[in-house]
């Protein structure tokens, strides 16, 4: 395996600022790792900050690659069914897998299996409350779309909510009791009750249809949604439920993430490039920058406690999947 990082820091610093930055200097590519045993591309990631650790699923490779953050190394891969993402919860010390049907818990020490809980429907995406204790699981299995709630650490399903169409992202208040999940095939944000275990009213969607990633600012009462066609950040107001921002972005967008600290999302587009959408207030934003990467690097995770922005590089020909690692300037 190898680590792209041999340059003096200084120099890294001007050549990536040069290369992917646009004068503003946003984010800085600050490591490469690569990842030669994995085959296909990569999907959902999560970080592990106080350790310094990335879990990165690979569906393909049916693996769970877990990397170094501070060295650039692979130190493991955990085999087993068809991983689709991966969340670690640094409250309980426990890392979640979404595989085939199945929720799986691991040991955050030993990174051991403890449990696997059979959902019987297909999984994807993972987010978790911990104030609340829950882990929120995306269904997508055909007739059985919707949310599995897990009460963690213990890991048992206590319930579902039943969705009329596949989640295809979807993001949980911490400060409130809902859930907002994109069903595309439908033009819709569902918005669901997590308490009650119910559906609310949903939000239509109608200026960039297919409606992908999704994310949150609490503190502004705003969620934003990467749209496919045509390419678009659509914000609504988490309050009443309407459209109040817009911004083109660039194609195939699969990943948004919030920079609370610097009110900034992150965007990482399939077309190869990371979108930095600067927010000036709840209702107006700007593309500040446009950060090179590589088509088909649609997967990203952002880690605010290590002010890092992470993107997943498929598997392209004899070029292997890697790990681009920017760190979060100003």
């Amino acid at each position: 395996m190898r680590i792209i990082s041999v340059l003096n820091p200084a120099i890294i610093f001007c050549f990536s600022s040069l290369v992917f930055g646009q004068g503003t200097g946003s984010l800085v590519l600050s490591r490469t790792i690569e990842l030669p045993r994995v085959e296909g591309g990569l999907n959902h990631m999560s970080v592990d900050a106080a350790h310094q650790r990335l879990f990165v699923a690979a569906p393909t490779n049916k693996t769970v690659e877990v990397v170094d953050l501070a060295t650039g190394k692979l130190v493991r891969s955990l085999g087993g069914e068809r991983a689709a993402a991966v969340l670690y919860a640094p409250e309980f010390n426990q890392l979640y897998v979404a595989r085939g049907q199945s929720l799986q818990i691991y040991d955050g020490n030993t990174l051991s299996l403890v449990k696997s809980i059979d959902l019987e429907t297909g999984t994807d995406e993972l987010r978790y409350d911990p104030r609340a204790k829950e882990l929120y699981v995306g269904c997508m299995g055909a007739g059985q779309f919707g949310i599995a709630i897990i009460s963690v650490p213990e890991g048992k399903l206590v319930g579902k909510i039943l969705l009329p169409g596949k989640p295809q992202g979807f993001a949980v208040e911490q400060n409130g009791d809902r859930i907002f999940a994109n069903l595309p095939e439908l033009n819709q944000i569902a918005v669901m009750d997590r308490k009650k275990r119910i559906l609310l009213t949903p939000w239509p969607i109608k200026d960039s249809l297919g409606n992908s990633p999704i994310g949150l600012d609490e503190t502004h009462h705003r969620l934003a949604y990467g749209g496919r066609r045509p390419a678009a950040m659509v914000v609504f107001d988490t309050g009443t439920g309407k459209q109040v921002a817009k911004t083109d972005i660039n194609e195939d967008t699969d990943d948004l993430s919030f920079d609370q600290k610097n009110r900034r999302f992150y965007v990482s587009c399939g077309e190869g490039f990371i979108d930095v959408i600067q927010q000036d207030d709840a209702d107006h934003y700007r593309m500040r920058e446009r950060v090179s990467t590589v088509a088909g690097a649609r997967t990203s995770t952002f880690s605010a406690e290590l002010s890092l922005l992470i993107v997943a590089v498929p598997r392209q020909g004899d070029k292997p999947a890697e790990i681009r690692v920017f760190k979060t300037m100003r």
